[in-house]
């Protein structure tokens, strides 16, 4: 038997689970923030593979190089280089803060509304990922 302390966080995961508010980021995400998300897309054919290779690789568990640390021939990569480094510098920074992994690709974007009129844009399945600079 649970005691009051214990039920009253499950009570409070559970109101965080179920929050349905347009307030809530897993159910709404207007917009991307350049700091912190990345489109695949950008990705796309930049070490050969297409954006949705990518994706195939994540489901299989594979180890994938996505782009070079610096191309001077190709000014696309050293622009998703650069962006890499710094979600990779602001994931270390949130692991060394918080003690957690927070690093997923979203992929499956849902948009549309719900019956009573809320808006729902937001990614059906996370993928844990962890971003290792070579």
């Amino acid at each position: 038997m649970p005691n009051s302390k214990t039920k009253k966080l499950l009570t409070t995961y559970l109101r965080r689970l179920t929050n349905l508010s347009g307030n809530n980021r897993s159910i709404f995400l207007p917009r991307l923030s350049a700091e912190q998300f990345i489109d695949l897309h950008e990705l796309s054919f930049l070490n050969g593979r297409n954006s949705f290779s990518i994706i195939q690789n994540l489901i299989a568990g594979k180890h994938q190089v996505i782009a070079a640390e610096l191309d001077s021939r190709m000014e696309a990569n050293n622009v998703a280089s650069l962006k890499l480094k710094k979600l990779n510098r602001i994931d270390r920074f949130l692991f060394e803060e918080r003690g957690t992994k927070d690093l997923h690709v979203a992929w499956l974007f849902v948009h549309g509304r719900f019956m009573d009129g809320t808006l729902v844009r937001c990614p059906l399945v996370y993928f844990p990922v962890e971003l290792q600079l070579e």
